[in-house]
């Protein structure tokens, strides 16, 4: 395991080495300890059956169910546990402390200053990253709330954190910004570089677009 998260009292998400994602279900209330977390299963294999247990201090819980997630899924759940400080456990013997706030990881968030290309297609943007900067991770799908059509034609492209966190990751106030022509005459009309009278600084506003999801992406994966 790589990473694990506590997403509601009765249910954990897991995130193994190869890349894949699960939620583990379990019968009953279960607050995990940070520091003092284990799974028990036969073989170390965790597939959903009986006598598989999450321990946590003195006790066991027992866990009733194992689900396959996809990375969107997966996101989401870890956006929203970092959202309302759901602690964040290590892979086996957990010593992760609860998190306050907003707050992010490589599971559902990316680094803007590391980005290094761009595209688009029908399901949004596609950003491509360094590896080395976003936990392994070449490449994140990013999500808007609406179209965006000046995304075709802009030569580059920003993003702004709505929460102040310098990352991208689904939270209220993120913002993909379509960097246009019309931006680069307001900068120069503001700076007094010879644009001419007629040009009205107010029609100059850069196109913003909401970004609702982000996760990591794989080559081939819808």
């Amino acid at each position: 395991m790589q990473e694990v998260r506590q997403i509601d009292p009765r249910a954990l998400t897991v995130l193994t080495d190869d890349g894949r994602r699960f939620r583990v279900n379990m019968a009953s209330d279960c607050p995990v300890e940070p520091g003092n977390a284990i799974l028990l299963a036969q073989e170390g294999w965790v597939c959903g059956r009986q006598r598989e247990f999450v321990r946590t201090g003195e006790q066991l819980c027992p866990i009733s169910g194992l689900q396959a997630i996809d990375a969107r899924e997966y996101a989401a759940f870890a956006r929203a546990g970092d959202q309302a400080g759901i602690a964040t456990l290590d892979t086996v013997q957990v010593r992760a402390e609860r998190r306050q706030g907003f707050s992010g990881s490589y599971s559902y968030c990316f680094n803007p200053r590391y980005m290094r290309a761009w595209s688009e297609d029908s399901e949004g943007l596609l950003v491509e990253m360094s590896p080395r900067r976003a936990g392994g991770n070449r490449y994140y799908r990013v999500e808007l709330a609406q179209s965006c059509p000046d995304l075709n034609s802009a030569p580059a492209v920003s993003f702004r954190s709505g929460v102040g966190i310098g990352l991208i990751c689904g939270n209220p106030g993120d913002q993909v910004v379509a960097q246009t022509e019309r931006e680069d005459l307001e900068r120069a009309y503001l700076q007094g570089n010879g644009i001419a009278p007629s040009f009205d600084p107010q029609r100059a506003v850069a196109t913003r677009c909401t970004v609702t999801a982000v996760y990591p992406h794989q080559p081939g994966q819808k």
